[in-house]
């Protein structure tokens, strides 16, 4: 599952920047999705970064990740069967990772 979901979430980067990151690892806990993604500087940001801006680079990605959200808790609901309560993503745009973290609703227990 871990793996379907790393590869789920970089599908969703790669289609909205153009290009995904090289490296992805999901990592399922009782109460929570962390994944951790690596190299996701696009060339356009990079050279905003070599260009100093990296609060604007921070700032569009925050935004595009945003907008994303829909579509990337969709993956981990659907490969988890988890509804995912709270969606929070970071970015470290100057070494090119970002952390998508969703926190997971409780497990209803079967009867």
């Amino acid at each position: 599952m871990q793996q379907a979901i790393a590869t789920g979430i970089a599908l969703v980067y790669k289609s909205a920047y153009g290009r995904g990151p090289t490296k992805v690892t999901a990592h399922a806990l009782p109460g929570a999705v962390v994944v951790v993604l690596e190299d996701v500087t696009t060339p356009a940001e990079a050279m905003l970064l070599e260009l100093g801006e990296t609060d604007l680079v921070d700032t569009v990605h925050a935004r595009l990740q945003r907008g994303l959200a829909p579509r990337l808790v969709a993956v981990v609901e659907d490969l988890t069967g988890r509804t995912v309560r709270s969606y929070v993503p970071g970015l470290d745009a100057a070494n090119g990772t970002a952390v998508d973290t969703f926190l997971l609703a409780p497990a209803v227990a079967e009867a």
